[in-house]
């Protein structure tokens, strides 16, 4: 089977060589170029680095809906089309280029949960205890297609955006292979989504990383884990902007501080300093001084000194 691949961030990456080791991978199309970095420097999206390094032939359109770029695609007779986190729209002459008549997208969701451009960093901001990942066909409207295979994941408590986008990186590919050869044999059988329950994401932005102490400890936890690698969760302390990268849930005798305002510094610990919240007490146990590396709590007291009853204030 042909396959033409699209894609963009490294998430792609292993579904990428996944398919490319099953099948015959007769393109992959990725948006060009861009300047990035302080020295904004031209930079090639991560799936092109990838794809290049296993000889196959890239197509950097600027707009991948010009009938130039059809007409490109059309010379490489694809069988299917492979979509995952290419981030631009596809429209109808596009997605009904392929011999099969359609393309199928993977996204890391257990859709209709999640339909957007951030599924799993909003999952781990919304306290989910699973994710997943779903092959559908691609339709029209966003991330509604009919669905032709799902996975379920479970979320550690402790687990990041940036390890989960892993752990689904790999499982997603396995489920996009099986979802190929599915359809390769005829046997493949897509079914619509419940329209009752589906939720949607927004793209995360920097203001979303604000920490409110007013909250209870376990969204501050979530919203930590959900800000990694981007935006960093962020405070203020002493007038500087602290960005909080790892925290814990302390099970700790909350009463004996409900008198204390919510981003009091409790105790400091030699791994981590245990910060009062609306409800319950959070550890803080990596973060980052302005202009500085993260940290290990033990390595940052060094040379930051905190005490009890310093203040983790809201930013307005």
């Amino acid at each position: 089977m042909r396959i033409l691949f699209f894609g963009t961030p490294e998430i792609a990456i292993p579904c990428l060589e996944k398919v490319c080791t099953n099948f015959k991978v007769v393109g992959v199309v990725c948006p060009p170029d861009r300047p990035s970095g302080r020295h904004l420097r031209l930079t090639p999206p991560p799936i092109k680095v990838s794809a290049e390094k296993m000889g196959l032939p890239v197509f950097q359109p600027e707009n991948v809906n010009d009938p130039i770029a059809l007409d490109i695609f059309r010379d490489l007779k694809p069988d299917l089309g492979v979509v995952f986190a290419f981030g631009s729209f596809l429209k109808k002459d596009l997605l009904n280029l392929p011999t099969v008549g359609y393309m199928i997208n993977l996204h890391p969701s257990l859709l209709p949960r999640w339909r957007g451009p951030s599924p799993i960093q909003t999952a781990i901001i919304e306290g989910d205890k699973e994710t997943g990942v779903t092959v559908m066909k691609i339709s029209m409207k966003m991330d509604a297609g009919d669905i032709l295979l799902q996975r379920k994941v479970p979320i550690d408590e402790n687990e990041n955006a940036l390890e989960l986008s892993e752990k689904l990186s790999h499982i997603g590919a396995d489920l996009m292979v099986e979802a190929i050869h599915l359809i390769n044999s005829g046997k493949a059988i897509f079914i619509p989504q419940d329209e009752s329950k589906a939720t949607y994401c927004h793209l995360i932005e920097k203001k979303d990383g604000i920490i409110h102490w007013a909250w209870d400890a376990q969204r501050i936890h979530n919203l930590v884990r959900g800000c990694i690698p981007w935006p960093i969760a962020f405070t203020k302390l002493n007038g500087e902007i602290i960005r909080i990268h790892k925290t814990e849930i302390v099970h700790y005798d909350h009463n004996i501080y409900n008198s204390e305002k919510p981003g009091t510094i409790l105790e400091i610990k030699k791994d981590k300093c245990l910060v009062n919240t609306g409800k319950g007490v959070i550890g803080i146990c990596m973060l980052q001084a302005p202009n500085r590396k993260p940290l290990p709590f033990n390595e940052y007291i060094k040379g930051n000194h905190l005490q009890v009853g310093e203040l983790f204030e809201d930013i307005v």
